[in-house]
């Protein structure tokens, strides 16, 4: 039996199936496609907002180490709390939009850091000093204080790791 004869051998039920297999791989396949690029996306938001997280707990590490070794004048030190307070606040902004991640964690930790070292007798003795030099006592609440910020940091990526993006319908576009 030839080509031809295969062709015209075919019912119309047969064509049928043929169209349904090729349809419904075309959609499957449309379909993985999709849901892989979806899966990326998400991925990728995430790891962004990983390594800011990242990003902050490297910036604090510095800062502290600046601290604990006194090379920091009380200016600088009010300074880098500004920046960080402004950093801090973004990403739980955008963790609030994008993710239902409510709680502050990382700016409440940020905020009460930055409260016990500016309102420590060191810093305010030493306010137009070109550096201040904290006490062993005071050293130590630092290194508490940035150790408690440490494990919020932790549970903030295992959070977004846990996090399903939030899906906002405005003009057909994901905010």
């Amino acid at each position: 039996m030839g080509t031809k004869e295969l062709i015209v051998c075919l019912q119309i039920s047969d064509w049928i199936a043929i169209a349904d297999i090729f349809v419904t791989s075309v959609i499957g396949i449309w379909i993985a496609i999709s849901v892989q690029n979806n899966l990326t996306k998400s991925r990728y938001l995430k790891e962004y907002f990983i390594n800011e997280v990242k990003d902050i707990r490297d910036l604090y590490k510095s800062f502290i180490n600046h601290l604990y070794n006194g090379d920091k004048c009380a200016k600088d030190i009010k300074d880098w709390f500004k920046i960080m307070s402004e950093r801090t606040q973004n990403l739980n902004k955008f963790l609030q939009s994008k993710y239902k991640i409510n709680d502050s964690l990382i700016v409440q930790k940020h905020a009460e850091i930055q409260q016990k070292v500016t309102s420590m007798d060191e810093f305010n003795e030493n306010y137009k000093a070109s550096s201040v030099h904290f006490t062993n006592l005071s050293k130590n609440e630092i290194l508490k204080l940035h150790s408690e910020l440490s494990c919020v940091l932790i549970q903030r990526v295992i959070d977004i790791n846990k996090a399903k993006l939030r899906w906002h319908i405005k003009k057909n576009r994901k905010i």
